[in-house]
């Protein structure tokens, strides 16, 4: 099944529960997931309740964290509040230490409200899947994967010049020393491509698919990834494009593999090679210069 043909039925699958009715087409309960007539990839027991509930989780944990953390920086280190602003506005270890803090947080819910409440596999209720494609072998997928990201990477290494202007952004300000951006490559490569993919193509993608159909699902997952990023490069408008670009072709890749691992090694290629080249062109990041 391709995700080009998303309305034609599918085979039965795991699920032999009658069909019950009274749920929205949009919301599939364990009792009617063998009668969807969606691809099986998307066939997911959550629906709009469950992504309504992960964003009031998200926006409380986000606060509460940032308070917690606030509360540290000022009694360690005597902090007033506005050194405590600037620190972290331009400390990329607490940048990164505080998104993976968050991140973790949104990851248990989810595993919680999946494993727990719905009773399912996590990892493969989620879209972490087996790479296939086409009858293709794994390796043979995987280097797809890599090469596609490397394509991404360099098409946008491309564009980006055409859209850059003089406009400073938010995310400049992590960029300025060398401790700095090895705490963004380390998040941007180790981390950022497994938690995104999580969240977006697997948890998001879904439940956007299956009320607008695979390929306003596609488009308006791009749209939020890249409006979740739009923050960082507040006033550099063309980047934002650009990454919004990036994540509807992240999303492409989940829809027509039918698995996170493949959006996943092309997000992490993707990644890798951009920061590869940045590491290159600032000679070891020993010639740092704001990022216009």
């Amino acid at each position: 099944m391709t995700f080009s043909d998303p309305e034609s039925p599918l085979p039965p699958g795991e699920f032999h529960a009658p069909e019950t009715s009274g749920a929205p087409e949009f919301y599939l309960s364990p009792q009617n997931l063998s009668n969807a007539t969606v691809p099986e990839d998307i066939r997911t027991s959550w629906g709009w309740p469950e992504l309504g509930l992960f964003l009031l989780v998200g926006i409380f944990s986000f606060f509460v964290i940032y308070v917690i953390a606030s509360i540290y920086l000022v009694a360690r280190y005597h902090l007033s509040l506005e050194k405590l602003q600037g620190f972290v506005s331009t400390s990329a270890a607490f940048a990164v230490s505080f998104e993976v803090a968050w991140s973790v947080v949104l990851l248990a819910f989810l595993i919680l409200m999946i494993r727990v409440y719905h009773g399912q596999h996590f990892w493969i209720s989620i879209g972490w899947r087996k790479l296939q494609f086409q009858g293709r072998r794994v390796r043979a997928v995987i280097l797809m994967c890599i090469i596609g990201g490397g394509l991404l990477a360099l098409m946008v290494g491309i564009l980006s010049p055409l859209v850059e202007t003089n406009v400073h952004v938010p995310m400049e300000d992590l960029f300025q020393t060398r401790a700095n951006v090895l705490w963004l490559m380390a998040y941007g490569i180790l981390f950022a491509p497994f938690w995104e993919e999580t969240m977006f193509r697997g948890f998001i993608y879904p439940v956007l698919s299956r009320q607008w159909g695979v390929r306003g699902g596609i488009l308006a997952t791009g749209l939020l990834f890249g409006a979740m990023h739009a923050a960082q490069l507040w006033g550099g408008w063309g980047q934002i494009v650009l990454l919004t670009f990036v994540g509807i072709v992240l999303t492409w890749v989940r829809a027509r593999t039918g698995t996170v691992a493949a959006s996943f090694l092309v997000h992490f290629t993707y990644n890798s090679i951009l920061f590869g080249f940045f590491f290159i062109g600032t000679q070891g990041l020993h010639r740092l210069t704001p990022l216009h």
